[in-house]
């Protein structure tokens, strides 16, 4: 047996303590009784990407796979809906439905303009032994003496025109833009690059890409039809997704869509022998692309900086899991009203006993239920993504 801690849990650590306490696997693992039934568009989104950017589709037709697109965001939010407890609030759902809709209209239109890189993996989960940050040549175990093990899952990692692998992170936003010092500092991507090395060892990761969409501003929205349903009609061929082939910005070098397997396929597999990252001359940490409500930003990392991001968790996971960690709230702005344990925690900081509350408003959460498979799950491109040669993992495999 090993002790597993997500990203979530992690980042649920650092923001506040006694949220944590409450909420995570590992702890009191509680959850609402009354969670409000309000769709998740950014997962939704995340969801229809993974169908779109499926290595094993790549180098299909649009006509084919863009439907396939569209069904996947329809059932993600009907999967959502369910587990919310079905018909509450149709109109909600409705509203979330057709804003991912226009939202994934105006993105698969742009997408071929703007992919500098060919598809390797979707959604994919990983899951690393930690190191102990007293010596960093051993894994972390608990004073059970279980091994710690940190998981995540990728949105997906894609391979550009250099051979080099790079993570991507999609996110729909609905304001402006993440400021760009704030995915500088983002300790979660840092932590997928480094675990995924770890995980895949002597692959070597560039960095991560950023795929931000902006949701379109509130008011009369367009009800565009959802045009794929009819790709094959004539009436079709003036949609502007149809710009098949669409190639980069000029100057820009980019992995041509439509060929086989990203236009990858012919070239020999030897050359991603050890899948080292082999970056162009004079290039920039950061590259950003906006336009047409889309941010691309293209984040280099150093060796250094993803050495240093494990060292970072190691120490914020033993701290997690000594047997007399302090627990306390960090309130404010920013933390407080959206909690789900906001009452409990209120009802400690005044002394008084939280128990009723967490009886009446709260259960253990559930186990998760068997989880249908997930296209591209474990699916490697057979093309220029192909998967590297395994290397020797030691006592681990």
């Amino acid at each position: 047996m090993s002790y597993v801690i997500g990203a979530g849990e992690r980042a649920s650590f650092e923001r506040c303590r006694r949220q944590w306490d409450f909420g995570a696997g590992t702890r009191q693992d509680l959850e609402p009784l009354d969670r409000p039934a309000l769709p998740d568009l950014d997962r939704a989104v995340r969801d229809a990407l993974a169908v779109y950017y499926f290595p094993g589709m790549w180098d299909w037709d649009r006509g084919v796979r863009l439907p396939l697109v569209a069904q996947e965001l329809e059932r993600a939010l009907t999967r959502q809906r369910q587990r919310c407890g079905g018909d509450t609030g149709s109109a909600v759902w409705q509203e979330a439905l057709e804003a991912g809709q226009a939202l994934l209209d105006r993105y698969l239109a742009w997408a071929p303009t703007a992919d500098r890189f060919s598809p390797v993996l979707v959604e994919t989960d990983f899951e690393v032994n930690v190191l102990d940050p007293l010596r960093p040549e051993a894994g972390l175990v608990t004073a059970a003496g279980e091994p710690v093990r940190y998981a995540g899952r990728i949105d997906l990692m894609a391979v550009d025109a250099h051979d080099a692998y790079w993570i991507v992170r999609h996110r729909v936003v609905a304001d402006g833009w993440t400021p760009t010092e704030q995915l500088v500092a983002d300790e979660e991507a840092l932590a997928a690059c480094w675990g995924w090395e770890q995980y895949y060892l002597g692959m070597t990761i560039t960095g991560t890409i950023y795929n931000e969409l902006r949701q379109a501003p509130a008011g009369p929205r367009r009800r565009a039809g959802w045009p794929w349903r009819g790709l094959g009609s004539r009436a079709a061929t003036g949609q502007p997704w149809r710009r098949l082939g669409s190639s980069a910005a000029p100057g820009r070098p980019a992995v041509r869509q439509h060929e086989p397997s990203g236009g990858g396929r012919s070239i020999p597999q030897h050359r991603r022998m050890y899948a080292q990252a082999r970056a162009p001359r004079r290039v920039a940490p950061i590259e950003q692309r906006t336009e047409e409500g889309f941010r691309r930003t293209w984040l280099r990392r150093t060796p250094a900086e993803v050495a240093a991001a494990g060292r970072r968790l190691g120490a914020d996971v033993a701290e997690m899991t000594r047997e007399d960690v302090e627990v306390y709230p960090v309130p404010s702005v920013a933390n407080c009203p959206p909690c789900a344990y906001f009452e409990p925690c209120r009802a400690l900081q005044a002394g008084r006993d939280a128990e009723p509350i967490l009886v009446s408003r709260y259960r253990k959460r559930p186990a998760l239920a068997p989880q249908e498979g997930r296209l591209g799950g474990r699916a490697w491109s057979l093309g220029r993504g192909a998967a590297p040669p395994r290397f020797r993992r030691g006592q681990d495999d």
